[in-house]
C-alpha cells in the first residue's frame, strides 16, 4: 500500500496531495492580493491617515469595541465616511478575509491529517511509513514547508498593521456572528512587530514565536527534518552528478530546511552537530538562497541571532572560502561564454551533431546554470561586506552568459524534441535497412542470385541471415541491453570482413560498412531518451531568480537598443523563465484541482508583464525618434500646395530635410524588425504574439505621451485679476498643436511598423479621456470606481496618474471644466444667445464660437463628451444639495406660512385683493434667496456650456458623419413616436422590457452626436417638495425687477453692479430646476406668474399715473420678458402661457 501512496485508491496519499495543492493555490492568491492592497489601509498619506484613522482600527479595537463604536456613531461625519468606505471596499475586504481564513484552515487541515495518521485512521499507515515512501516524504515535507512559506510571505507582503486593519474593518462590517473562526484568524494574523525594510531590525524571538501561534506536532517536524537531512528526496543528484554541484542538486531541500527549522528553533540555537551537518551538506559554498519562487534570504543575516546556526555557517562565509568560490565562478563565466558561443555558430547545431554530442552539451549547460545561479544570488547578498567581496566581475558578462545559455537550451530542446518525436520512425528505418543489407548478403552467398557469379557458401549465407534475425529482434525500449547487442553485432560484422571470400569483394565490404553505420545510428537513436530533457529542465530551472532577474532589465534594454535583433535571444530567456510555473503547478495538476486555471493565469500573467517591461524599450526608443519626426513635420517640412511655380519647386523639395526624415523613419522600422522577428510564444498558458506585444508597447507609450501633454498643458492660473479668456485659448491652441503633431506623425509611421495608427490613436485617446472623466466624477459618487474596477484602466497599457495641481480638481479634465466655468462666470460675464460670453465692461468676447472650435481641435469629440458628462455630475450633486437644503428650511420654519400664502391665492383664476401679501411673502422667504440665486445661476451657466458643447458635436457630426447623423436622427424620431403611441394605447403598443438596452444605448449615441437638449433633461428623481412652485414664483418675482432691458443687446441686464449676475443663466437655471419635478409644478408656477401679472395690470388700470395708461408696471414688464425667454429656452409653447395671461397683453407690451 505504501508503494501506491499516490494511487487512486490511496485515500491518505490523495488527501495529502490535495492539502499541498491547496497550499500552492493559497500562496498564489496571497501574492496576487498583496499587490492590490488599498493604499488607504497603509495610512502612509498624512491626509488619508487623518481622515480615516478613526474608522480604520487595528486590534486595539478588540479590547473595547463598544467605546470605538459609540465614538463613531456619535459623529455623523464618521458614520457617512464609514458607509462610503464600506461600499467601496467590501469586495476586496472579503477576499482578504478569505485568504487569511484559508491559511488558518490549511494549517488545521494539515494538523487534522497528521492526527488521523497517528490515530490509525489510514490503516497500516504511519508517519514513518509515509516518510519511507518517495512520494510520501516529498508531500509531507512540502505540506509543512508551504505552511512556513505562507507565514513568511504574509508577514513580508501584507504587513502586520495592515492585516489588523483589514481584519477589523471586515469584522465591523460583517459582525462576529457570521465569522465563527474570526478569533483564531486574528490570533494567527496579529502583527508580529516586524516591518519589512524597517531600520529597527527584527523583533526578539522572531519568527519562531510567529511560527508557534498554530503549532504542528514537533515529533512529526523532527522526523521530516531528519529525512530532509539524510535523503535526496527529489533525486537531484541524477541531474547534477558532479560532486562540486551537490549543493545545487540539493538546493530545493536546502530551502525547505531553512523554512522548517523555524518550527524547531532549538536546533538553530543549540544543536551544533546538526547545524554543522546541515551547512556542510546544503550550504558549504552558498549562503544566499531562494526559499520560494525568487524570494531570497541571506543566511548570514537570517541566522545571526541563532548560536548554533551562526557558528555552523561561519566556515562558509570566511573570506578565504568566498574568495576561492567567486574566483572559480567568475573564471567560469569567461570560459563558458566562449564555449557556448562556439556551440551557437550558425549551422553547427544540427541533428547529427547533437546526437553525437548530447553528453558534452548537457554538461556545458549544467555548468552554465550552476555558475549563473551562484552569481545572480550572491551578487545580491544583503551583507555589504560579502556582496562587495563577490561583486568583482561584470554583470554584463553574466547577462551575456544567461542569454547565450538560454539560446543554446532553446535550440537544443527544439532539435532534441524533434528527434524524440521521430525516434521510433528513425529506429525502424535504420533497423530495416540494416536487416535488409544482411538479407541481401545472405542471398548473395546462396550462389543462386542472377549475375552474382559467386561460389555458394552456406556458412556465410546462414551467418548473415542469423545477423538479420538478431537485428530484427532488437527493441529500442530496452536501451541498455539493446546497446550492448548492437555493439556485439558491429564487432561481429567487423571481424567477418577478415574472411578471404569477403575481403576480396569490395561490394560485400561496402555492404558491411553501411550496415555498421546503420547499427551505429541505432545506438545513437537508443540514447535519445526523454530523461535527457527532464534532466535539462531541472538544470535550467530559473525560479530562484524570479525577483533578481528584474535587476537585469536595464542591461537587457540597453542590449536591445544597441542591437534590436538580440530580442531573439531574449525570447529564449523568457521561455527559460517559464520554469517558474513548475514548482507551484506540479501538485495542483497532479490532483487535477480546479485551481490550476487561476494559479496558471496569475503566474503566466506575471511572466508576460515582465516580458512587456523588458520589451517596452522598443516603443520608447520609437517615440524618441518620433519626436524628431514630429518636429520636422510640424516646423521644418513645408506642406506642398496644389499648384507650385516651376522656379519654386526646388524650395519645396527640401532634400536635406526629407533625407533626415527618411533616416529617422528607417530607424523606427529597424527597431520593430527585431521584435517582429520573434515567433508567437506560449508563456505559461498565455500566448504572446510579438505583433500584439509591439502594438501594446506602442499603445502604452502613446498613452503616456498624450497624458503627459494634456497634464502639462492644461494648467491654468487661478485668481487672475483679469479674466480675458486669452490663457484658455492659448492653452487649447498649444494642446491642439501638440496632439495634431503626434497624430500626423503617428499616422505617418504606421505603415513602417505595420500597425493601424488611426485606430490605435482613437481607441487610446478615448480611453484616456474617459478614464480621467471617470476619476473626476468619482468625487461626486458615493461608491467610487477604483482602478481595479475601471473598464478604461489596464494593467498592460496603464493610464498614468499625476499629482493634483488644483485642490478642486483631480486631473486635467477637471481643471479644464472648472476653467470654462471660471471664464463664463455669470457674475462677471454677459451671455448673448448663440454668440457667447462677453465682458460687460469692455464688450470683449471671452468665450465664443472659436473657443468651442479650439476645444474640439484639442480634446476632440471624446473630450467634449467627457466634459458634458462631468458637468452632468456637477449638476446632479448641486440639485441634490439644493433640494435637501430647501426641504430642510421649509420644514423647519416656512411650511405653515407658505401653505397659508398659497391657499390665499387659490384659485389662480381669480385676482387677490391686494399686492401687499406678495411683498410680505417675499420678505418672509428672504433667507432662501442666496440658495436659490446660487443654484439657479450655476445650473444655468453649466446648461449653457453644455448646449454649446452639444451644438459643436451636432455640427461636426453633420459634417464628418452625415449618414450616421441622419440614421440616429430618424431612429430617435421613430422611437419617440413609438413611445407616444404607447402612452396613447398601452395595450396595443407595449413598452420595451427592462432588459432591453435599446433606449440607453441610443441615448449614448445621441449625446455623442449632439442630438439632445440639455435644458429639457431630468437629472434627479425626488419626492414632491411642498409648495415648491409658490417658492420659485416668489423668488423669480423678487429677482426680475433687478434687471432692465438693453435694446442694443436685446437682452436683460442688471440695473446695479451689486446685483450683478447674468439674466440668461438665471432663466435657464429656473427651467432646469422646474424640469426635475412633475410638469404640474411648472404649470402651477406659470399660473402664479399669470395671476400676479393680471393683478398688477388690473390695479394699474384702476389707478393710472401720469396719464400713461398704455404703460405696464415695471414688475409686469420684467415678468413678461422672463416668460418670453422662458418659452424660448424651454421650448414651451406660447399657448401654454396664454392659458394664464391673455395674448393681447404680450402683443401690447412688445409693440410699445
Amino acid at each position: 500500500m505504501v508503494k501506491e501512496f499516490l494511487g487512486e485508491g490511496s485515500e491518505a496519499g490523495q488527501n495529502l496531495l490535495r492539502i499541498v495543492s491547496r497550499g500552492n493555490a493559497i500562496i498564489a492568491e496571497l501574492l496576487r492580493l498583496s499587490s492590490h492592497i488599498p493604499p488607504v489601509f497603509r495610512l502612509e498619506d498624512k491626509l488619508e491617515a487623518k481622515k480615516y484613522s478613526d474608522i480604520l482600527l487595528d486590534f486595539k479595537y478588540l479590547s473595547n469595541p463598544d467605546f470605538y463604536e459609540s465614538k463613531i456613531e456619535e459623529n455623523r461625519e464618521l458614520v457617512d465616511l464609514e458607509a462610503d468606505f464600506r461600499e467601496n471596499h467590501i469586495d476586496i475586504l472579503l477576499r482578504f478575509y478569505h485568504l487569511f481564513e484559508s491559511i488558518y484552515k490549511y494549517i488545521k487541515d494539515l494538523e487534522r491529517y497528521l492526527l488521523d495518521v497517528d490515530k490509525g485512521v489510514y490503516i497500516h499507515l504511519t508517519i514513518e511509513a509515509i516518510l519511507m515512501n518517495s512520494d510520501g516524504k516529498q508531500l509531507l515535507s512540502e505540506a509543512i514547508y508551504l505552511y512556513g512559506v505562507m507565514l513568511i510571505l504574509m508577514d513580508n507582503l501584507i504587513e502586520g498593521p495592515v492585516r489588523e486593519r483589514l481584519l477589523i474593518s471586515y469584522l465591523r462590517n460583517k459582525g462576529p456572528v457570521d465569522l465563527p473562526l474570526i478569533d483564531d484568524v486574528c490570533k494567527l494574523c496579529k502583527s508580529t512587530g516586524y516591518l519589512p525594510g524597517s531600520t529597527k531590525g527584527r523583533p526578539l524571538n522572531y519568527p519562531e514565536e510567529y511560527f508557534a501561534r498554530v503549532p504542528l506536532p514537533e515529533s512529526v517536524i523532527s522526523m521530516v527534518m531528519g529525512r530532509l537531512r539524510s535523503d535526496d528526496i527529489y533525486n537531484g543528484s541524477s541531474s547534477f552528478p558532479q560532486p562540486e554541484h551537490r549543493s545545487v542538486a540539493l538546493a530545493t531541500q536546502g530551502c525547505m530546511i531553512y523554512v522548517i527549522l523555524y518550527f524547531i528553533p532549538d536546533i538553530l540555537n543549540n544543536k551544533n552537530a546538526i547545524m554543522r551537518e546541515v551547512v556542510d551538506k546544503f550550504f558549504p559554498d552558498n549562503w544566499v538562497i531562494s526559499f520560494f519562487l525568487g524570494f531570497t534570504v541571506d543566511l548570514s543575516i537570517a541566522w545571526e541571532p541563532y548560536k548554533a546556526a551562526k557558528s555552523a555557517l561561519a566556515n562558509t562565509i570566511t573570506i578565504e572560502n568566498i574568495t576561492n568560490i567567486q574566483q572559480k565562478h567568475w573564471n567560469d563565466v569567461t570560459v563558458l561564454n566562449k564555449l557556448v558561443n562556439s556551440y551557437l555558430v550558425e549551422g553547427l547545431l544540427v541533428e547529427e551533431y547533437i546526437v553525437d554530442n548530447i553528453h558534452k552539451i548537457i554538461t556545458c549547460l549544467r555548468r552554465c546554470n550552476v555558475t549563473i545561479r551562484w552569481l545572480t544570488l550572491h551578487t545580491n547578498a544583503s551583507t555589504k561586506k560579502l556582496k562587495d567581496l563577490v561583486n568583482i566581475g561584470s554583470q554584463d558578462e553574466v547577462l551575456s552568459l544567461l542569454l547565450n545559455t538560454a539560446q543554446l537550451e532553446f535550440v537544443f530542446k527544439n532539435i532534441f524534441q524533434s528527434l524524440l518525436n521521430t525516434r521510433d520512425t528513425r529506429w525502424e528505418e535504420n533497423k530495416k535497412m540494416a536487416s535488409d543489407s544482411m538479407i541481401e548478403l545472405s542471398e548473395y552467398f546462396s550462389g543462386e542470385k542472377a549475375l552474382t557469379r559467386v561460389q555458394k557458401n552456406e556458412n556465410l549465407q546462414k551467418y548473415f541471415f542469423d545477423i538479420s534475425q538478431k537485428i530484427n529482434s532488437l527493441d529500442s525500449q530496452e536501451s541498455t541491453s539493446t546497446g550492448r547487442k548492437i555493439q556485439q553485432l558491429s564487432q561481429a560484422l567487423e571481424e567477418v570482413e577478415q574472411f578471404p571470400q569477403i575481403d576480396s569483394s569490395n561490394t560485400v565490404k561496402q555492404f558491411l560498412i553501411e550496415t555498421r553505420q546503420f547499427l551505429s545510428k541505432m545506438i545513437k537513436i537508443v540514447n535519445i531518451r526523454e530523461e535527457v530533457l527532464i534532466n535539462l529542465a531541472v538544470c535550467a530551472d530559473m525560479s530562484y531568480a524570479w525577483d533578481i532577474i528584474n535587476n537585469y532589465v536595464d542591461q537587457m534594454q540597453r542590449g536591445i537598443k544597441a542591437d534590436p535583433k538580440c530580442v531573439l535571444k531574449l525570447r529564449a530567456t523568457f521561455l527559460k523563465l517559464v520554469s517558474l510555473l513548475d514548482l507551484p503547478l506540479v501538485r495542483i495538476s497532479q490532483c487535477m484541482s480546479p485551481d490550476i486555471k487561476s494559479v496558471s493565469e496569475y503566474y503566466s500573467g506575471e511572466l508576460v508583464a515582465y516580458v512587456r517591461r523588458v520589451l517596452e524599450i522598443v516603443p520608447k526608443s520609437m517615440f524618441l525618434i518620433l519626436k524628431q519626426i514630429i518636429h520636422m513635420q510640424t516646423n521644418t517640412i513645408q506642406e506642398l500646395p496644389t499648384k507650385v511655380d516651376k522656379e519654386k519647386l526646388r524650395d519645396f523639395a527640401q532634400l536635406d530635410q526629407r533625407y533626415e526624415l527618411a533616416k529617422a523613419t528607417h530607424s523606427i522600422s529597424v527597431f520593430t524588425e527585431g521584435i517582429l522577428a520573434m515567433e508567437t510564444t506560449l508563456v505559461g498558458i498565455v500566448q504572446v504574439d510579438p505583433k500584439q506585444l509591439l502594438e501594446d508597447g506602442i499603445r502604452k507609450e502613446l498613452v503616456l505621451q498624450i497624458a503627459q501633454a494634456m497634464d502639462r498643458t492644461l494648467v491654468f492660473q487661478r485668481n487672475q485679476k483679469s479674466q480675458d479668456g486669452l490663457e484658455l485659448a492659448n492653452k487649447l491652441t498649444e494642446l491642439a498643436n501638440i496632439l495634431d503633431g503626434f497624430r500626423r506623425s503617428f499616422q505617418y509611421i504606421q505603415d513602417y511598423v505595420n500597425i493601424q495608427g488611426l485606430r490605435i490613436w482613437q481607441e487610446e485617446f478615448s480611453r484616456i479621456v474617459n478614464y480621467y472623466v471617470e476619476q473626476e466624477c468619482n468625487s461626486f459618487l458615493k461608491k467610487k470606481i477604483y482602478d481595479r474596477q475601471s473598464t478604461y484602466q489596464s494593467v498592460a497599457i496603464p493610464i498614468p496618474k499625476f499629482p493634483t495641481v488644483d485642490p478642486q480638481s483631480i486631473n486635467m479634465i477637471g481643471r479644464l471644466a472648472r476653467e470654462l466655468l471660471q471664464q463664463t462666470n455669470c457674475k462677471t460675464t454677459l451671455y448673448l444667445n448663440q454668440i457667447g460670453w462677453f465682458d460687460p465692461q469692455n464688450q470683449k468676447e471671452l468665450v465664443g464660437v472659436g473657443t468651442w472650435s479650439l476645444l474640439h481641435q484639442s480634446v476632440g469629440i471624446f473630450g467634449l463628451t467627457g466634459l458634458d458628462k462631468l458637468y452632468c455630475f456637477m449638476m446632479v450633486k448641486d440639485l441634490q444639495v439644493f433640494v435637501a437644503q430647501t426641504r430642510q428650511l421649509v420644514e423647519k420654519s416656512l411650511k405653515v406660512f407658505i401653505n397659508e400664502f398659497e391657499e390665499s391665492l387659490r384659485p389662480t383664476t381669480t385676482l387677490p385683493d391686494s399686492l401687499q401679501r406678495y411683498q410680505v411673502a417675499m420678505d418672509r422667504i428672504k433667507s432662501l434667496y442666496p440658495i436659490f440665486i446660487d443654484i439657479s445661476t450655476k445650473l444655468g451657466q453649466i446648461q449653457l456650456i453644455r448646449r454649446q458643447i452639444s451644438n459643436q458635436l451636432n455640427f461636426h457630426c453633420k459634417i464628418d458623419s452625415k449618414m450616421l447623423f441622419n440614421s440616429l436622427d430618424i431612429m430617435n424620431r421613430s422611437l419617440l413616436k413609438d413611445i407616444q403611441a404607447h402612452f396613447h394605447r398601452p395595450e396595443q403598443n407595449p413598452y420595451p422590457s427592462d432588459d432591453n438596452t435599446l433606449l440607453s444605448d441610443l441615448a449614448q449615441f445621441l449625446d455623442t452626436a449632439g442630438i439632445n437638449d440639455p435644458f429639457t433633461k431630468i437629472y434627479i428623481t425626488t419626492s414632491p417638495l411642498e409648495a415648491f412652485p409658490c417658492l420659485i414664483f416668489l423668488f423669480v418675482l423678487s429677482q426680475v425687477t433687478k434687471f432692465q432691458f438693453n435694446s442694443k443687446l436685446n437682452v436683460m441686464v442688471p440695473k446695479k453692479q451689486k446685483n450683478l449676475y447674468d439674466w440668461t443663466p438665471f432663466i435657464v437655471g429656473i427651467i432646469t430646476i422646474l424640469q426635475q419635478f412633475h410638469s404640474l409644478h411648472t404649470q402651477k408656477f406659470l399660473a402664479f406668474v399669470g395671476q400676479y401679472v393680471r393683478c398688477q395690470i388690473n390695479i394699474s388700470l384702476a389707478n393710472p399715473k401720469d396719464n400713461k395708461e398704455d404703460d405696464y408696471p415695471e414688475e409686469v414688464g420684467c415678468l413678461l420678458r422672463f416668460l418670453e425667454d422662458f418659452c424660448k429656452y424651454s421650448h414651451t409653447s406660447r399657448k401654454l402661457i396664454e392659458e394664464y395671461i391673455p395674448p393681447y397683453i404680450f402683443d401690447h407690451y412688445f409693440n410699445i
